[in-house]
């Protein structure tokens, strides 16, 4: 059963900005508190990721943005 099928709902589709705050929120937080921050389950977010590659792709650029971060700090 597809999603779309499940209780007849269409699947969830991040905005532009919501795809944008995933990027910022994925430096400081884990895929399960996004998911809480928007409302949403953990399997749905995974879901929107899965259909919206742009938002994995936010959510990774976000973690790395994060411990460049950390690393940077650790060197000086």
């Amino acid at each position: 059963m597809s999603e779309k099928n499940k209780g007849g709902r269409p699947p969830i589709i991040l905005t532009n900005e919501q795809i944008a705050q995933v990027e910022a929120l994925g430096a400081v937080l884990s895929i399960e508190q996004i998911a809480d921050y928007f409302g949403i389950g953990k399997t749905t977010f995974y879901a929107i990721m899965e259909r919206q590659p742009e938002v994995s792709e936010r959510y990774k650029i976000g973690k790395a943005k994060a411990i460049e971060s950390v690393a940077q700090g650790l060197l000086q």
